[in-house]
């Protein structure tokens, strides 16, 4: 695996003509970016209609591949796999969990999190935590659920 996210670095580095110095960030996976999508979708709730990818994924993931502990992004990816692989056959289907609807996606995962085992139901936490530090990031988020401007945030200069 390690070989492979090397590979997939070195690939992007000649493509984009960049230096073996910079650093490039790792892409999600489909199927990561589909259990992701999973947690947060869009256009679910009336007053938070933005889901984990419409607005600055992309950035967030860049920034925490970039400056996140080493341990925490493979823990993340670690859960990533079994929310893949495992969750859909705590309610008895076979995996991957990418197979199925977004209904039977989220029971699944919300089986992972209400599992009898302690080290699933740690797997989800992580996984939350880390799509709400993306979500929480959000200008557009915060300002939805009302949350005060920072310090800053550039729109403090013209009010």
């Amino acid at each position: 695996s390690r070989n492979h996210d090397v590979h997939i670095i070195h690939l992007a580095r000649k493509a984009t003509g960049s230096s073996t110095h910079e650093w490039v960030p790792n892409m999600l996976h489909k199927r990561d970016r589909i259990i992701l999508d999973t947690l947060l979708p869009g256009g679910e709730h009336p007053t938070l209609p933005y889901g984990l990818f419409d607005d600055g994924f992309e950035k967030f993931w860049a920034e925490f591949e970039r400056s996140s502990l080493p341990s925490l992004r493979q823990r993340f990816h670690v859960v990533l796999l079994v929310a893949t692989w495992v969750a859909p056959l705590l309610i008895l289907r076979p995996p991957p969990l990418t197979l199925y609807g977004r209904a039977t996606r989220e029971r699944a995962l919300a089986a992972m999190g209400a599992s009898r085992f302690y080290i699933l139901r740690q797997m989800f936490q992580i996984l939350k935590t880390i799509a709400s530090l993306c979500y929480g990031a959000d200008g557009n988020v915060r300002d939805a659920i009302g949350y005060p401007w920072q310090h800053d945030d550039p729109r403090r200069q013209g009010a």
